[in-house]
């Protein structure tokens, strides 16, 4: 009959917890990053310079860990059809939309944004469609908000 000795069980018990509790916050976290962000990729002109068609943007849908939705984000809006579109906030509900964003659909806005809504621009306003078009969007059209960029696919 062999004998542990009780030193040796307790570290082994100690090493177990630790490895249990590493291993649940490990999975923890996976299980918030699934959840919570994904990998969206630009297809277009629309947001260059700044994002070039193929890069690929890490979008999170918990975007309230990094703030609301503030002039200048740049967001993921999903439209009625389905479609993604990735574009910036040039201004908030209340807020004047700059006078280079207008057209004749802003003018018959009266150039403010609704409340809760938001007006967004691509950064190549020459290939972009967006708030100019389609107007202001409401807030739940926002599907996330970048939080990261990586380039172009192979």
């Amino acid at each position: 009959m062999s004998t542990v000795d009780p030193a040796i069980e307790q570290r082994r018990n100690v090493r177990t917890t630790r490895s249990l509790i590493l291993l649940t916050i490990f999975g923890l976290l996976a299980l918030f990053f699934a959840l919570n962000f994904r990998i969206v990729v630009v297809n277009g002109p629309s947001m260059l310079p700044t994002y070039q068609d193929g890069d690929r943007l890490l979008m999170t849908t918990a975007y309230w860990l990094f703030g609301s939705v503030q002039k200048g984000d740049v967001v993921v809006i999903v439209r009625p059809t389905g479609e993604l579109l990735i574009k910036r906030v040039v201004a908030l509900a209340g807020e004047q939309v700059p006078e280079k964003y207008w057209t004749p659909l802003v003018y018959m806005m009266g150039g403010r944004v609704p409340e809760v809504h938001i007006f967004v621009g691509g950064d190549n306003l020459a290939g972009s469609e967006d708030s100019r078009q389609l107007g202001a969007l409401p807030l739940s059209y926002v599907q996330g908000k970048i939080v990261g960029a990586r380039g172009a696919l192979p």
